[in-house]
């Protein structure tokens, strides 16, 4: 097999193999034999800035026999990213969250830039900008961040940019997530102070850890023969893809990886449910059932007898339910969070999440129960594993303990 050339640069610049703003100007080169049997030298185009490793990553993708092809100046970083978006395989409320980002934030900022314009110094600047910015929070800047990696990454392996201006560059500094872990009797009050209607909603969250959306979703025939496990398997999906109504899928949110779920459900929540269902009967309604890769209109539908329903016969919606229920039930109580902030309908799932990890239940169980794997969990609530320094610091500490002395070996001291 023959041996792929070697990029060479033939200049005095000092930093050449590793080149700064205003650094060196020279372009990488490299030689080869032609068609008439004589060696020459051949510029890679649009090498200027890159380095050695760089430069020779372009020569090696090169077929043999070929010339590196210059990327596309022209190319816009608006119709580039359009192109991209074109082509993304992902749900429907992912793609949606692209398009938004694309639209709403890198286009304005990057839309205008030719792809080849696009330098390393330029995005470390805008990351810059993004984390003084006041009005962007961490969490949104680091997902324009990782839209933005993904964009200018596919340019480079389909040859419209040379190199990646995001390679090595540190994106937006994401604090620790907050979260609220309601005391018992906080989650009790809510439970009795929410409308009679939808009170066996919040129990779902602070009993089970289910999402607020599969809480919305949870229909007749969520719990077993058995009358020990609540299995979760739906949810209330209120995306551009059904027009904004509130649709039940047979889907949850970590689909495909995982279709449903079980956790052990309490008596007392059991119990709440079945005196719910004798006042407010379940009502018929369809279903779609989900099938990976499938568009919703494309699916098959089916028909389950959904629990929570509003009084005009629809299902419920996250609008409605945060401001005219949940929201006017934690003012009327007084619950806040230290900053002031009205705790959210997830809080309770890490309510659920803490108490279980707190009092030793396994990572793995917790992790099946609630639908995430291990890795999610820890990386998700790590600031919740911290407090097992407080449960289990002291059995940890004495495993390793210097053993007391026996009373033989004493005596023989002695």
């Amino acid at each position: 097999m023959a041996r792929k050339p070697t990029v060479k640069k033939r200049c005095d610049c000092p930093d050449q193999n590793r080149p700064k703003k205003g650094g060196c100007k020279h372009s990488w080169y490299y030689n080869l034999t032609n068609s008439e049997g004589n060696r020459t030298r051949a510029t890679i185009p649009d090498s200027v800035g890159l380095t050695q490793a760089q430069a020779q990553a372009i020569l090696d993708g090169t077929p043999a026999g070929a010339v590196p092809e210059p990327a596309e100046v022209n190319l816009t970083f608006r119709q580039w990213a359009a192109d991209w978006l074109s082509r993304r395989r992902v749900k429907d409320t992912s793609l949606e969250q692209y398009e938004i980002a694309i639209r709403v934030h890198l286009n304005p900022r990057w839309g205008s830039y030719r792809m080849p314009a696009i330098k390393k110094a330029k995005v470390e600047a805008w990351v810059q900008e993004m984390e003084a910015n006041p009005h962007i929070a961490n969490s949104t800047a680091d997902g324009h961040w990782k839209v933005f990696q993904m964009i200018m990454k596919d340019a480079q392996q389909n040859g419209k940019i040379t190199a990646n201006p995001t390679y090595e560059v540190e994106g937006p500094y994401v604090g620790t997530s907050k979260s609220y872990v309601f005391s018992p009797d906080e989650c009790w009050a809510i439970y009795d102070e929410f409308p009679e209607r939808y009170r066996p909603i919040p129990m779902a969250g602070f009993a089970c850890g289910v999402r607020q959306a599969e809480a919305f979703g949870l229909c007749d025939d969520v719990i077993g023969s058995g009358g020990r496990l609540l299995t979760v398997r739906r949810q209330v999906l209120r995306t551009k893809e059904t027009g904004y109504r509130p649709i039940l899928v047979d889907r949850l949110k970590t689909s495909p990886r995982l279709n449903s779920k079980e956790v052990p459900i309490p008596p007392y929540f059991q119990e709440a449910l079945g005196e719910y269902t004798e006042r407010y009967p379940p009502q018929v309604t369809e279903t779609v059932l989900w099938e990976h890769k499938k568009k919703i209109d494309d699916c098959k539908r089916g028909s389950v007898r959904a629990l929570f329903w509003t009084p005009r016969g629809g299902l419920l919606n996250r609008n409605h339910f945060n401001d005219d229920l949940w929201k006017p039930t934690l003012l009327k109580l007084g619950i806040k969070d230290e900053d002031g902030n009205l705790p959210t309908y997830h809080d309770l799932r890490h309510t659920f999440i803490s108490t279980c990890l707190q009092n030793g239940i396994p990572e793995h169980t917790v992790a099946a129960w609630v639908g995430d794997t291990v890795e999610e969990l820890r990386r998700t609530y790590s600031h919740l594993l911290k407090n097992h320094a407080d449960t289990h610091g002291a059995v940890a500490a004495s495993l390793t303990a210097r053993p007391a002395p026996s009373p033989s070996r004493v005596g023989i001291a002695a």
